[in-house]
């Protein structure tokens, strides 16, 4: 065997390896949780669905992680900003990743949007590892007016998985109408945070995504995003990394819970592409002038 091949197929061995190893340990946390916190009701036991779906949950997750590790290199890649054309009017749409992840995590969903007619698709790296949320949103506030620049567009989507549903809404709150958004459309983001990693401190931005955390509770405290943007979050039931899966829901959003995919896999999935793409084609309905202004952070 050449000596490429083999390296080629040591890195897809390590990928399958290393994502075996990170969901094993995430269902593990996931299922500890839910036995030291039990449903409060068979209803609640009963939204997770059957245990053959779960494992097909996992299933799914494994090969996600797999695939999102070998597409690392194409995070390298740079698109063009082009002005806005007759050919595709919409507003430009921004891709946004989640928490030690990258912008090719989105290749297979932009994909799926440049073939259904949307031209006008960027990806934005916002968050190196060490960092905190408040300082991406920055980033990000600066990168939208960029784009809007470039682009001569008065208004930018944004669609945003995990992590990166939080660093949008804390862009927002800051900027008001000014930051330019006029959806969001989340993708398995803790907006209520996450129990999976409840005792790890490794990172700034996995403190701020802990249930209480005074980044959440200064996202939650007279919550202006919902009243200056669409928004609408999706999410699943079986997510192994959003635990429990119902901190997923964002208040004043329009919620959406599919079941049978997990965290990861949330951006494969054609059932989410749908409800993204049908989301994003909707007419927008006007934002009220009292949330014009943008809102501050609670001290």
């Amino acid at each position: 065997m050449a000596p490429l091949a083999c390296v080629g197929l040591l890195l897809v061995l390590g990928a399958v390896a290393a994502s075996a190893l990170f969901n094993l340990c995430a269902y593990a946390g996931a299922a500890r949780h839910r036995r030291r916190h039990p449903p409060a009701c068979a209803a609640d036991e009963e939204e997770r669905g059957p245990w053959p779906a779960r494992a097909r949950a996992f299933a799914l997750e494994w090969a996600a992680t797999a695939l999102l590790a070998l597409a690392t290199p194409l995070a390298l890649r740079r698109r063009r900003v082009r002005p806005l054309d007759a050919g595709d009017p919409r507003p430009p749409v921004v891709l946004l990743h989640g928490y030690a992840q990258h912008p090719a995590n989105f290749t297979w969903l932009a994909r799926r949007l440049r073939r259904d007619g949307w031209r006008h698709l960027y990806l934005v790296a916002h968050t190196p590892v060490g960092g905190d949320i408040e300082r991406s949103a920055h980033r990000l506030g600066e990168a939208l007016d960029r784009l809007r620049r470039a682009t001569g567009a008065s208004r930018v989507d944004i669609v945003a998985h995990s992590m990166g549903g939080l660093v949008a809404r804390a862009c927002i709150r800051a900027r008001g109408q000014a930051s330019g958004v006029g959806r969001l459309i989340t993708l398995g983001t803790p907006h209520q945070g996450t129990e999976i990693f409840p005792r790890f401190r490794l990172d700034p931005m996995v403190a701020q995504m802990r249930p209480g955390s005074p980044l959440l509770a200064c996202l939650a405290a007279d919550d202006p995003v919902p009243r200056l943007v669409d928004c609408i979050s999706i999410y699943s039931a079986d997510d192994a990394v959003v635990v429990p899966a119902s901190r997923a829901y964002y208040p004043g959003a329009f919620n959406i819970e599919v079941r049978g995919l997990g965290h990861l896999s949330l951006l494969f999935s054609q059932r989410v592409y749908a409800l993204v793409r049908e989301n994003l084609a909707a007419e927008r309905a006007p934002a009220p002038a009292a949330a014009a202004g943008g809102a501050p952070w609670p001290r």
